[in-house]
């Protein structure tokens, strides 16, 4: 096991030709990047056959465009054989989009949804103002929804709002604008139809707090709502008389769907949230967000931990029941390409702000696949580092 840092879609006419503009300002290739991308492709060249990976992708709001980048990089190649995706929240949005498009046996197909979906949320909250981002903020190219000059009031009466009241006061109709557009969005028939590649989306049942798998049959925009329902902002989504919020309190995301279920011992985990600071935080806001990452992290931190400690004592001979998977986990991160950035941030869907963790994902899994393309399918010797990363105490 190691670790690594380093289509039918239904949108207007105008929706398309906006996504249009958008993909070609976003794909935009220099001389050095085709020159990298030369160098990957002769170096997977020698491949006989595509290597079978699963995708594990952490939920984080806007910060989701930094795991499209790196997704979106990785269908470039051509060289991967995707098994199953596990997604929570923003990456339960990644995993739809990709089980869709790969349905039709393109990966440009899932490469085409994937853009046109962060590039339709971007406009959907511009329309409904979500994001303002006028000449002030451009001028500070400050990301951060709350420090923003034009966003201090708006953030204050919505910060009181959401401390002070819950969804069942301030919204009592239960509008959800961004169920409406995942509605229309999502070709629901072509996932559950989709048997090449299998579908994990992770919930948390409310009543139970245990997690809620759903998979390719169940998917709808109810299920890939619950998976994103954060419960300060929204009401609890009822499906089949249960009620879920957002899976990322307990699966962000879920690793075993992929080792049960995906003939592959390799797992490409995408992380976005920090699991490391070197800092004390000491203002509110400070404190809130170390409080969310470390939250969003725990459930993740524990089951690596868990597949850690049984990949050893397979590799020690201890276990030796052939039904037991010896895994490869890969994760694919990059805590730099979030240097500057807080939690509000997750909440900026501005598409230049998008744009750039969009292509920095794509860098950073350039780097990745330079350096550990070939370690892929291949049984790795554990990193001892990794025992003092999985250890349970400090």
């Amino acid at each position: 096991m190691t670790r690594e840092k380093n289509t039918k879609s239904k949108v207007t006419e105008k929706t398309k030709k906006n996504n249009v503009e958008s993909n070609a300002s976003t794909h935009t290739d220099n001389g050095s990047e085709k020159l990298e991308n030369k160098k990957i492709h002769n170096k997977m060249s020698a491949q006989k056959t595509k290597k079978k990976i699963g995708l594990a992708l952490q939920g984080g709001g806007a910060h989701g465009s930094f795991a499209w980048g790196i997704i979106d990089k990785l269908l470039e190649t051509d060289e991967f054989e995707i098994l199953g995706v596990s997604g929570t929240s923003a990456g339960g949005m990644n995993a739809a989009c990709v089980v869709q498009g790969i349905a039709g046996g393109k990966s440009q197909d899932a490469r085409d949804l994937l853009n046109r979906y962060w590039s339709s949320m971007s406009k959907l909250s511009s329309d409904l103002s979500f994001s303002d981002y006028n000449m002030f903020d451009k001028m500070d190219n400050n990301p951060n929804l709350r420090d923003r000059f034009s966003n201090k009031i708006k953030d204050f009466f919505f910060s009181y709002a959401v401390h002070h009241a819950t969804p069942y006061e301030f919204n009592p109709l239960n509008m959800n604008p961004f169920k409406d557009f995942l509605s229309d969005f999502f070709d629901y028939d072509v996932i559950r139809q989709q048997d090449k590649i299998k579908l994990f989306l992770a919930a948390t049942h409310v009543k139970t707090g245990k997690i809620k798998i759903f998979n390719n049959h169940d998917v709808s925009a109810d299920v890939l709502m619950a998976t994103a329902c954060l419960p300060e902002l929204f009401q609890a989504v009822e499906i089949d008389g249960e009620h879920y919020w957002d899976g990322g309190f307990i699966a962000n995301p879920a690793i075993y769907p992929i080792i049960n279920e995906c003939d592959t011992q390799d797992i490409f985990i995408v992380q976005l949230r920090r699991s490391n600071i070197d800092y004390i935080p000491k203002t509110r806001e400070e404190i809130s967000d170390r409080f969310k990452e470390i939250t969003f992290n725990g459930c993740l931190l524990r089951e690596m931990r868990a597949i850690h400690f049984i990949t050893q004592l397979i590799d020690q001979g201890i276990i030796q029941d052939p039904s037991m998977k010896r895994l490869n986990m890969h994760v694919i991160q990059n805590d730099s390409a979030f240097d500057g950035l807080n939690m509000s941030s997750a909440l900026n869907t501005d598409w230049e702000f998008i744009s750039r963790l969009f292509n920095a994902g794509r860098q950073t899994a350039e780097n990745w696949m330079n350096k550990n393309f070939d370690n892929v399918n291949k049984t790795l010797k554990i990193d001892p580092s990794l025992d003092n990363t999985f250890s349970t105490f400090v």
